[in-house]
């Protein structure tokens, strides 16, 4: 039976968002974990689809987080929003999805730092996940901010813009510890082709207004919403962001884990996430390039990202 719905469930004493989408109800689970901290993913729903069409293929879950999009509030407490919680919450999310679909394990495909907990979920409980994409792992933050930077100075010198060369060097100097500073990087990144290939910050900036104003589930509330999550989430988060570093903290996970990375990737730099694959012990892994792609090969190189997820998780 085919099915469009979209569901407030109450996750960990948290009121959150989840768009369930697909042609029939007895296709395998499928549930994407957003990237940010605080990007929603419901109002994508209709771009992804168009680009992967994994709806003919699986039960799609978007699911808005804690804090982000719709599901953001103002009674929300800034010190839930940290990577424990976030990491409970994905197990949560799985298990009542599993729960109301009457499915043995799903597939997660979690995007930067959704693929972080994602990660952090299965290694708490494996068995839940059939397969596990981790796309542009967030792995080694303090290293990864000095490559940030360090590819965005060497763009900058190269076309010898002054302006851009005096902000990176701030940076650099000070810690990125707000939602203001790290939207700053995001965007001097951005525009140097470290996040999405070819696009520009304000295109991207559009794209998301535009994806939230057309997308029927969300009103204009909902958009104001998103924007004051977004500041929210980063705010709350980014301190114990900044000393993210998985190396110490998982060593095993018992899971199917597939790693995706973009080879021009700013933000989850690629020489760190082979390390990482080499350093994690699992159940089966694989660690699959986009040659073509930065921080989100589910748009840089669609059909191709498309297929892996097919293949992988089908067999077909």
């Amino acid at each position: 039976m085919k099915i469009n719905s979209l569901e407030k469930i109450n996750i960990n004493g948290s009121e959150q968002w989840v768009l369930i989408r697909g042609k029939s109800t007895d296709a395998p689970l499928l549930i994407h974990v957003q990237a940010g901290p605080g990007l929603p993913i419901i109002p994508e729903a209709d771009t992804m689809e168009k680009l992967l069409h994994l709806e003919n293929n699986f039960l799609v879950a978007y699911w808005d987080q804690r804090g982000c999009g719709k599901s953001f509030n103002e009674q929300i407490d800034p010190k839930s929003i940290n990577f424990s919680q976030l990491s409970k919450d994905v197990i949560s999310c799985t298990q009542y999805l599993l729960k109301k679909y009457n499915k043995k394990d799903a597939t997660v495909v979690g995007y930067s730092v959704g693929a972080t907990v994602s990660l952090m979920a299965a290694a708490e409980q494996g068995s839940l996940f059939s397969e596990l994409f981790l796309v542009g792992l967030d792995i080694d933050i303090p290293t990864a901010n000095v490559l940030a930077l360090d590819f965005a100075m060497q763009k900058a010198k190269e076309v010898n813009n002054k302006k851009i060369i005096k902000k990176i060097e701030d940076l650099k100097k000070n810690p990125i510890i707000g939602g203001k500073r790290f939207q700053q990087r995001a965007k001097i990144l951005t525009d140097f082709g470290g996040i999405r290939i070819g696009f520009s910050y304000a295109q991207l900036l559009l794209s998301g207004i535009k994806n939230m104003l057309f997308s029927k589930f969300y009103k204009i509330g909902d958009i104001v919403k998103t924007i004051r999550g977004m500041e929210f989430c980063q705010n709350a988060l980014m301190p114990e962001f900044n000393m993210l570093n998985l190396f110490k903290t998982i060593e095993k996970v018992d899971a199917s884990v597939h790693f995706i990375n973009g080879k021009h990737d700013a933000i989850a730099p690629y020489e760190i996430a082979v390390k990482f694959y080499n350093h994690l012990q699992a159940r089966k892994k694989e660690f699959i390039t986009f040659e073509h792609s930065a921080h989100f090969p589910n748009y840089d190189e669609p059909e191709k990202f498309s297929k892996v997820l097919i293949e992988h998780a089908l067999g077909k």
